[in-house]
């Protein structure tokens, strides 16, 4: 199984918005660079079996985004990828699962569950928003942060 750890799109500030954290939704500019980024994901990643977002909102928004780009992926909403979800979460969303499975959520969340798939604790990881980071068997095969991808995005689309 291949897995893509996803962290969610730029989303409003804690400070800035009103309701609960698990309501902040996506900024404008943050929808913007989902697109971007899944534009150019989709031509590293021509296919995805499954897409699992945590239930808060900017997360599930990203997640739509990605789905615009993966029609056939099947699609879930899972309350385990809520903040403060851990190794024990994943295991039971990956039960059953094969393939490449995406999976939308936060941080620190999707760093330390990167870690622990790999044992490798001292690891330093941060993932940006919105970022990628593909783990095989126990090993990183890939991370792909907005800033390269927009980069991509830049070279290939903008001047065709």
């Amino acid at each position: 199984m291949k897995i893509l750890f996803i962290r969610h799109s730029l989303a409003m500030e804690r400070n800035e918005f009103l309701g609960h954290d698990f309501d902040r939704p996506l900024t404008r500019r943050g929808v913007k660079r989902a697109f971007r980024f899944f534009n150019v994901i989709k031509i590293i990643y021509p296919k995805i079996d499954y897409i699992i977002t945590s239930q808060a909102l900017r997360a599930k928004q990203t997640a739509e985004v990605l789905k615009k780009f993966y029609k056939n992926a099947n699609y879930e909403e899972s309350s385990l990828l809520l903040p403060g979800s851990g190794i024990n979460e994943l295991k039971k969303i990956l039960d059953g699962k094969s393939g490449v499975v995406a999976i939308v959520g936060h941080e620190p969340d999707l760093s330390n569950m990167i870690k622990e798939i790999m044992h490798a604790p001292n690891l330093k990881l941060k993932l940006s928003k919105p970022s990628l980071a593909e783990v095989e068997e126990g090993v990183l095969k890939g991370l792909f942060q907005y800033k390269q991808i927009k980069a991509v995005y830049e070279n290939t689309f903008k001047n065709h």
